[in-house]
């Protein structure tokens, strides 16, 4: 039975990498073992080299032609370079090789059996999420514990199948009784993926107060650190953000800080810096003269009553429910479904102003984080945040915006010890600050098109993603490439579909052009706009 599997024997050695020279027999490239035809030599195939008690497993990298010297004879010969990326040990695979393996070793295909036993481990879960692309009959099996609680990156090109593929992934999860997972939603594309077990909020509808901002996300949000009164304000807003909160909360007085997500108007902090800009202060003589701050906040108070006046922020500054401290705990009920009434909160952004999502995905983001650091029972809360078009907010590159981006790269850092992950979407990860993506213990990693993006991947992933790094840019729709923590070895997997899928098919243009479809009525649309009414 072994014979018929050889395909070649080992020509050089590396520390991670062999390379194999093809049998001269061997001149199809393929090989028929019982009823299945097995290709020799594609890219991301595995091969098997006994190396005593040990089976060591490899990846096809590279596979080429090359000149062998066979005696005083020089001769053109198959080469593959195989990546070694684990062993399989008594029927079980274990990451890592132990043993290299030796010059003149003689190396073999692995068939689907032998690849049933790489997964044997973890077929205990019952958690699959697709179907090995080079293996018909083999469905793909994850570790789901690893998977979701190592923090994920699900990364590809428009078109690739991201949504599709976070969807499939997540409702897979979403039947258990006591899932938690908060999606940030920014382009409203998940509410038909779940209509089970799930609550979906739209944010500008939805009451998302102020007063739960800590102070480094107020001074984001108000202050133009281009204003050269900006150290002046940020101590005054301190000043009186901390007083008023004082002021409203008598209960909690001597505990409160800057940070507490406590009550305070927000309508008194601005009468403050109003009357400081305005004052003017006696003189000895019976005259007056300026104030110390006065016309410093005049810019500041512009930018605030701005936004306390745009209907768009509403859901932040006009809270109707969300009107003292109390309302919090409500809300965050509500949010992490502790009420047992959804598994899955949808969080429509689609609908609030671009200059605000920052502050929105930190807020969200934070408060997962610090109310399970608060929470005694956080090893029952576990809190999967998913993070959609995550280069639009968390882009070491992005223009006076940093909150979102050093919040979630405090979970990134610390967030496991307390219960929450991230799974961070993206179309282009190369925008993503390094110190998220560089903790992700698992990718999913679709067709991806551009250079940087691709060589980026390679600089974050594990060696044994060489092999498939080939291929990244052929990937089908929703094919999708799995390497990390949870997968036995590197997978190319055609994931399953969702059903039901997301809201996010392409609109085929020409098939639309082609035929008479329902007019568009301009007064509708502008009234929709006008309302900020979306369908």
């Amino acid at each position: 039975m072994w014979d018929e599997k050889r395909v070649g024997i080992v020509r050089e050695v590396s520390s991670s990498s062999v390379t194999v020279v093809v049998d001269p027999e061997i001149t199809t490239l393929s090989k028929k073992i019982g009823a299945k035809i097995y290709h020799i030599g594609q890219i991301g195939t595995y091969v098997l080299i006994p190396v005593g008690q040990l089976l060591v497993l490899g990846i096809v990298a590279e596979f080429k032609k090359g000149d062998v010297y066979e005696g005083d004879k020089m001769t053109q010969r198959y080469l593959m370079d195989v990546t070694l990326i684990g062993s399989l040990k008594k029927g079980k695979f274990e990451s890592g090789v132990s043993v290299l393996p030796t010059v003149d070793m003689v190396v073999y295909l692995l068939e689907d059996k032998d690849l049933r036993a790489a997964f044997s481990t973890y077929q205990k879960f019952n958690f699959s999420v697709g179907q090995l692309s080079l293996f018909e009959s083999e469905r793909a099996y994850l570790d789901p514990n690893k998977f979701f609680g190592k923090h994920l990156a699900v990364l590809g090109s428009s078109g690739a199948g991201k949504s599709c593929t976070v969807s499939s992934l997540l409702q897979k999860v979403v039947t258990l009784p006591d899932t938690n997972i908060v999606i940030l939603d920014i382009h409203n594309e998940y509410k038909s993926a779940f209509p089970d077990g799930c609550q979906h909020f739209d944010i500008a509808a939805l009451e998302l107060p102020y007063w739960l901002m800590n102070f480094d996300e107020m001074v984001e949000l108000f202050v133009d650190s281009r204003d050269e009164n900006a150290t002046a304000i940020i101590s005054t807003l301190q000043d009186q953000v901390y007083v008023g909160k004082k002021a409203k909360n008598q209960r909690l007085a001597s505990m409160i800080t800057v940070d507490t997500p406590v009550f305070f108007d927000i309508n008194e902090v601005r009468a403050k810096f109003q009357f400081l800009d305005t004052e003017r202060i006696s003189g000895g003589t019976g005259g007056s003269r300026e104030g110390p701050h006065n016309g410093k906040f005049t810019r500041f108070l512009m930018r605030l009553n701005s936004m306390l006046n745009d209907p768009r922020y509403t859901f932040m500054f006009k809270p109707r429910v969300c009107t003292d401290s109390e309302s919090a705990k409500g809300l965050l009920t509500m949010i992490f479904g502790l009420d047992g009434k959804s598994k899955v909160t949808i969080m429509d952004m689609s609908g609030i102003p671009f200059d605000v999502v920052n502050t929105i995905v930190a807020l969200v983001s934070r408060i997962a984080f610090d109310f399970n650091f608060w929470n005694p029972n956080r090893r029952d809360l576990p809190i999967l945040l998913v993070l959609e078009e995550a280069h639009n907010y968390l882009s070491v590159n992005s223009r006076g915006s940093t909150a979102a981006r050093l919040t979630v790269e405090r979970i990134a850092k610390e967030g496991r010890k307390y219960g929450v992950s991230v799974m961070i979407v993206s179309q282009r990860p190369s925008e993503i600050s390094e110190t998220i993506l560089s903790q992700c213990n698992n990718f999913v990693i679709l067709r991806l098109l551009n250079p940087v993006d691709q060589a980026y991947i390679r600089r974050l992933v594990p060696e044994t993603f060489s092999g498939l790094e080939a291929v990244i840019s052929t990937l089908r729709q929703g094919e999708a490439i799995i390497v990390g923590d949870s997968a036995p070895m590197p997978l190319r997997i055609q994931i399953d579909a969702p059903n039901p899928p997301p809201a996010s098919a392409d609109i085929y243009f020409y098939d639309k052009w082609k035929q008479k479809a329902i007019s568009t009525n301009a007064d509708d649309v502008m009234e929709r706009w006008w309302n900020q009414h979306k369908t």
